[in-house]
């Protein structure tokens, strides 16, 4: 599956994330640069696909899958993987 520009600076932001952690999107806004619509359609497509999750916690809280975690070590996206939230 390839991703779109939004999915893979979602998807390498939460990447960098230790397991306990998760993100808001809000903090995924200010980590990537994308307003909040891009965020939620990223995040919308990331866990259809099994590649992010969210939250049983309040306020929502996504983090990645150990399959998103490998998707996005791809070559093609090792400038996305490196995003810091």
């Amino acid at each position: 599956m390839a991703f779109t520009e939004a999915e893979a600076k979602v998807l390498g932001a939460l990447s960098n994330l230790e397991p306990p952690q998760a993100l808001t999107v809000r903090q995924l806004c200010r980590a990537t640069g994308l307003p909040e619509t891009s965020i939620h359609r990223a995040l919308l497509r990331l866990s259809r696909t099994g590649l992010a999750m969210g939250t049983l916690q309040g306020p929502a809280r996504w983090r990645c899958t150990a399959r998103g975690r490998l998707a996005i070590t791809r070559p093609v996206y090792r400038d996305y993987a490196g995003t810091r939230p």
